[in-house]
């Protein structure tokens, strides 16, 4: 009898434990991983790896997100051509293999750029991404996250990311390839 009352008195600590760990916030990344290695909706290969030579905005959305990415792309794109590096990770972690062809089919509809797909969702979630709404990341030359934003391309929050990306942009040059190391 003992030994049944220690041992629902540890599963009670240990729930109590659990469910006051899971109404805590988890910290955000502040890096993001040294080496992204995803296939994009045309299952080519896609990797990101730090340092890098440009600044990178990633943008990273599920489906309902998705539909908040476009205004990003369309204000960052022109003002920033040539100076950073935009890229896009889908987070369609959760979705059953026998619809991974057609997701692919649809991405390839929709967009004719690549979007690496984590079909695991566990690069979305190394970068503490919000589910639901459009998650922008500035990530510098070196790997650091320097700025998160997220939900519509408003006006206060694309100012803000544009102040960000102007200050980051004035103090940092690209790496210059080392033309020995780019030859296979």
């Amino acid at each position: 009898m003992k030994f049944l009352q220690k041992a629902l008195t540890i599963a009670a600590v240990m729930l109590a434990a659990c469910r006051a760990s899971a109404g805590e916030a988890q910290p955000l990344a502040t890096n993001a991983p040294a080496v992204i290695e995803l296939h994009d909706q045309y299952e080519a290969p896609r990797k990101l790896a730090f340092p890098a030579t440009n600044i990178t905005v990633l943008t990273i959305a599920d489906r309902k997100g998705s539909e908040q990415v476009d205004g990003w792309i369309a204000a960052l794109k022109p003002r920033y051509a040539g100076r950073i590096k935009i890229l896009g990770i889908a987070d369609v972690g959760g979705a059953p293999a026998f619809v991974h062809d057609k997701i692919r089919k649809k991405f390839q509809e929709t967009r004719p750029y690549p979007v690496m797909m984590d079909w695991s969702g566990k690069v979305c979630a190394q970068l503490s991404y919000k589910p639901d709404v459009a998650n922008i990341l500035v990530i510098g030359r070196n790997g650091a996250i320097l700025g998160r934003f997220s939900g519509l391309a408003n006006v206060p929050k694309l100012a803000e990311a544009c102040s960000l990306l102007d200050r980051v942009l004035s103090h940092t040059q690209p790496i210059k390839q080392d033309k020995k190391a780019t030859t296979p």
